[in-house]
């Protein structure tokens, strides 16, 4: 009976998450990259979480299944999942964030919000630590 719930719970995985496998039964190290990544989320979001922490969620993988790891994020923001998204891809961040935390030398140097937000002023807090206080325009 356990075996059968097992089998019962990868199959949806399988159907839910878009696994694209030869067979249910396929090791997941037998898999690409990207249906590896999709195993892991669907046994992370299987429980309905409330804080995902996703760390470098789509490295190294093709656009489509990029495109459906971000979008499988952005569904469990609709259903009110507190989501931290680290990665290097800058403009990856802001298109994923509300709001985006800048760390420099070890401390937050500021919180800005993504909509508003430019990659100058992100790469520039990311690499001094500071605001600019040059005004080249006179405004």
């Amino acid at each position: 009976m356990q075996s059968e719930v097992i089998n019962n719970h990868g199959k949806n995985a399988i159907e839910k998450f878009d696994i694209r496998t030869s067979h249910p039964q396929l090791k997941v190290n037998q898999l690409s990259g990207g249906n590896q990544q999709k195993i892991i989320l669907a046994r992370e979001l299987s429980g309905e979480p409330k804080l995902i922490v996703a760390m470098q969620p789509t490295r190294g993988l093709d656009i489509g299944a990029t495109e459906y790891v971000q979008q499988a994020l952005l569904a469990q923001k609709q259903q009110g999942a507190a989501i931290l998204y680290i990665s290097t891809e800058l403009e990856e961040i802001m298109a994923m964030s509300d709001h985006i935390a800048i760390i420099y030398e070890g401390k937050f140097v500021d919180i800005l919000d993504a909509a508003t937000a430019t990659v100058e002023e992100v790469g520039l807090l990311m690499t001094s630590g500071k605001k600019s206080s040059l005004d080249l325009f006179g405004k």
